[in-house]
């Protein structure tokens, strides 16, 4: 069977159909995590963190300069701060002018790798409520 092997590579070679190699490489996207705040109402605070076995102490999100709440995932947001990124899912809390308090857990999806020799992948907006 190992000997057809180089009869196959140069059939495949000559029509044309030659399979794509691919470095052996992952892809972990460390980018910071958006929290999409559209059903919350204005005026609310938000705190956020990512924390090992989902224990951490929340810390204040600021809009960024574009309007977006982002959530990096680096310290003072990753606890502890040795803590292996990413991790996948986010604790985050509103309080909302009510007074009302909003503690959750939500996990953290991302889009298909893009496919081909590129695995990198998106992080989809955190939909908090």
């Amino acid at each position: 069977m190992l000997a057809m092997l180089p009869a196959l590579v140069v059939a495949l070679s000559a029509s044309g159909c030659t399979p794509a190699v691919c470095p052996a490489v992952g892809f972990v996207n460390l980018g910071p995590v958006e929290l999409d705040l559209s059903g919350l109402p204005a005026g609310t605070s938000v705190s956020a963190c990512f924390g090992v076995n989902d224990r951490c102490d929340q810390v204040k999100v600021v809009r960024d300069s574009n309007g977006r709440w982002m959530v990096p995932q680096a310290t003072p947001f990753v606890q502890p701060e040795n803590a292996a990124v990413p991790l996948f899912r986010i604790r985050v809390v509103a309080a909302k002018p009510d007074r009302s308090i909003s503690d959750h857990l939500y996990g953290i999806e991302h889009t298909p790798p893009r496919g081909g020799c590129d695995n990198s992948y998106d992080l989809v907006p955190v939909k908090v409520l």
